[in-house]
């Protein structure tokens, strides 16, 4: 386009990208007309893919009625709708639900709320917020500060928040996901005793992505989320579990943490909570904290103007409603779906020497590379593995953490039929077993 004068995230100032001018189901199609499959679900929040009429009207319908309220001085249906269906797909020690716009605003909220807690329980020394190593949270300055993925892109952009501890990665390139060894686990459990008996002094809280998206689709381990969970209860430390990529279906599960039994004190979401058809986010919040507060007669010091915007309500319930009908049949369906997937993965890159590991956790997956010396693969050439499958058309994402991945990443729509699933499938391994 001519006269482009748009600075598009991440993106250099000089740097042009392909036109999108419309898309429907899994496709997008660009101002030249040509068709591409969408396996990024948008950049993971469209898990019902493009076009849902069912949505789409609820948004329309919010708009003639009340598009937009002041939510400092006044409450709308719509919030107050989804606010108990959220808790009612939340473990039974949520008692509220705070609405943002975004999951970096919500992880903004997180860290607020777990320093107040701790201040209003006079615990002024735990000011100290453990995450860990290469996760992602967002990118405002709090959310960027607490995020350790791509570190060095933050230069030049300090001072950031301090009071942040990274956490060791629990992952090792010597056992594959599905094959970690006992040996492997415990040295990563008595790593991660030892780092937190450490700052337990000042610890307020941990945040936790239970799966690391960017970083690669790393699943924790259960035993290592676990021992997190005891640990935070018994030096009463809130423990957060930013689900912003893992929720609303995403793995199988409304919520990755019912999957490991693990309950949180806090939980972040966004992305697939209206199927990105507006900027939304939101926290579920325990009674653990609620209760502080309210003992305290404190009211919550955080605001944007469009939280709890009843538009943006009206598309997450619609949302809500399809994921939760007929008994969670999609989000049923994203667990069948993913091991389809799989299978068709494993049995056509079984002799692929190039493949170190396929993780999957749902319909969120990775393929992890080698190069032919079996090594790590070099970032430049896991690019051109992505510029091969943007020739045919498919769209994914990518992660390069020098010793820990080198991989391509997929969030497919829920909405994938199985021959779409295998038309994507047979994309990626006839690009690899061409290497």
């Amino acid at each position: 386009m001519k006269n482009n004068r748009l600075w598009a995230p991440l993106d250099t100032v000089s740097s042009s990208r392909i036109t999108i001018t419309s898309a429907d189901h899994i496709y997008l199609y660009d101002n030249h007309n040509r068709k591409y499959i969408d396996a990024n679900s948008g950049l993971w929040n469209v898990s019902l893919g493009y076009g849902n009429k069912y949505i789409e009207n609820a948004i329309i319908e919010q708009v003639k009625k009340l598009s937009y309220l002041n939510c400092c001085e006044f409450v709308n249906e719509k919030a107050l709708e989804l606010s108990n269906l959220l808790i009612n797909e939340s473990h039974e020690n949520i008692d509220k639900i705070y609405f943002t716009c975004t999951g970096s605003e919500s992880i903004e909220l997180a860290i607020k709320l777990i320093r107040k807690y701790q201040s209003l329980k006079f615990n002024f020394k735990k000011n100290v917020i453990a995450v860990i190593q290469h996760s992602y949270h967002g990118n405002f300055y709090g959310s960027m500060s607490c995020s350790s993925y791509e570190k060095p892109l933050t230069n030049g952009y300090g001072p950031l928040l301090d009071g942040f501890y990274e956490l060791t990665l629990p992952f090792c390139r010597c056992c594959k996901t599905n094959e970690l060894s006992q040996e492997c686990e415990e040295k990563m459990i008595k790593k991660l005793e030892t780092e937190l008996e450490e700052i337990s002094e000042n610890l307020a809280g941990i945040i936790v992505e239970p799966i690391l998206g960017s970083a690669g689709v790393i699943p924790l381990p259960k035993k290592i989320l676990k021992c997190i969970e005891k640990f935070s209860k018994e030096n009463d430390v809130i423990l957060t579990f930013d689900e912003v990529a893992t929720g609303f279906g995403r793995t199988g599960s409304m919520f990755y943490y019912s999957q490991v039994d693990v309950k949180p004190d806090i939980i972040v979401m966004s992305k697939g909570i209206n199927n990105g058809y507006l900027p939304f986010g939101a926290l579920a919040i325990s009674k653990k904290i609620t209760e502080v507060f309210n003992k305290s007669n404190e009211f919550l010091f955080h605001l944007s103007t469009q939280n709890c915007n009843p538009t943006c309500c009206a598309s997450a319930i619609a949302t809500m409603k399809l994921l939760c009908e007929n008994n969670y049949s999609i989000i049923n369906d994203v667990r069948e779906k993913g091991c389809f997937f799989e299978t068709i993965l494993r049995e056509k890159l079984s002799a692929a020497k190039v493949v170190f590991d396929i993780r999957r956790k749902g319909l969120m997956v990775a393929i992890d590379y080698l190069s032919t010396d079996g090594k790590q693969l070099p970032k430049n050439e896991l690019l051109y593995i992505l510029k091969l499958l943007r020739k045919n058309k498919l769209f994914t994402e990518w992660s390069y953490i020098e010793g820990v991945t080198s991989c391509i990443v997929l969030f497919i729509p829920f909405v994938a039929t199985k021959e779409e699933l295998t038309i994507i499938a047979n994309i990626i391994c006839d690009v690899t077993n061409r290497l």
